[in-house]
């Protein structure tokens, strides 16, 4: 009777040591947080809105933001494993695509309005350039094979650029406002920046009948296999911020100022934009991408919108 008690107990024991070394593991794959790359940039607002208030603990979700100051390294994080998810925009997807690297997009994030810009063909304050027609056969500041010269060649049509390569969006600003350069080609809230230190709006994406300027909300392809029900979750608490912003503006404008660093002279009175509630990014807007990288070159080979888009 002795022996077999003993022999229980050591079973009792056996198991409580495997159940012992089994659990932490467990524990650490529950408890790693969702990496979110993202960029000082208005678009990122409902994130930062969603980890404040709570919204996203509050849907069991655990995330970590990670801050980037250039979407260069922000990629790179993606693609080296290091982020399971971020901002991008679709110029941006299908680079990494063509690279090779499996990325989806999960959603459209922000784009343009008819009374809120995103990004603007902004001239010198001595260049003497008050339209598209006034750029035939002037120097532009942008940064090559991105969304900025995706915007830049939306908005010229047949006017013919001299392109300038400067990819530090503040130095093209600041070149912009010296002097330097005839015009440039800027994001917001530099845009407005600009235009408050003297220089001339020419155009911006605002000023369209239709839409160019979209961000997209991107999660890697494994992160999305491993974890389908984790992005729709996360998508549920991302609408949520959206709309508590939409329903509230000037509640958020102190933390879109601190995370997305608008200028002290503008930030009283900085649009804050309209945010989107998660939704498929359109084939037809896709499709122009696209044609418009594989015109430069920039995809060599056919990349399908259903392999790109991921869809709830």
């Amino acid at each position: 009777m002795r022996k077999d008690i003993i022999l229980v107990l050591m079973a009792l024991f056996v198991i409580a040591c495997c159940s012992g070394c089994t659990t932490p593991a467990s524990v650490e794959n529950e408890e790693r947080p969702l990496k979110l790359g993202v960029m000082p940039d208005e678009a990122t607002l409902p994130y930062y809105v969603a980890d404040a208030e709570g919204i996203f603990a509050d849907h069991g979700l655990n995330i970590e933001i990670v801050p980037f100051m250039s979407a260069m390294e922000r990629d790179a994080a993606l693609t080296a494993g290091e982020l399971d998810a971020g901002e991008n925009d679709p110029v941006g997807v299908l680079l990494l695509r063509n690279a090779g690297y499996d990325v989806k997009i999960v959603s459209l994030e922000l784009q343009e309005t008819g009374d809120k810009m995103r990004f603007a063909i902004i001239a010198g304050s001595q260049s003497n350039i008050s339209s598209v027609a006034d750029l035939e056969g002037r120097e532009i500041a942008i940064s090559s094979n991105t969304v900025i010269e995706y915007i830049t060649d939306t908005l010229r049509g047949d006017v013919q650029l001299q392109k300038l390569e400067v990819k530090k969006v503040p130095i093209r600003m600041q070149m912009l406002l010296d002097n330097e350069i005839d015009a440039a080609t800027l994001p917001e809230p530099l845009a407005s920046y600009a235009l408050f230190q003297g220089a001339n709006l020419v155009i911006s994406d605002a000023m369209l009948n239709r839409t160019i300027s979209q961000t997209v909300i991107v999660f890697s392809g494994d992160y999305i296999e491993k974890h389908h029900d984790s992005v729709d979750t996360f998508l549920d608490a991302y609408s949520e911020a959206v709309s508590r912003i939409n329903a509230n503006p000037e509640n958020y404008r102190l933390l879109l100022v601190e995370k997305t660093r608008i200028p002290e002279e503008i930030a009283a009175e900085y649009k804050i934009a309209t945010y989107l509630p998660p939704q498929q990014y359109p084939k037809d807007k896709y499709d122009k991408v696209l044609q418009w990288m594989q015109s430069k070159d920039l995809v060599q080979h056919e990349i399908a919108y259903e392999d790109v888009v991921f869809v709830r």
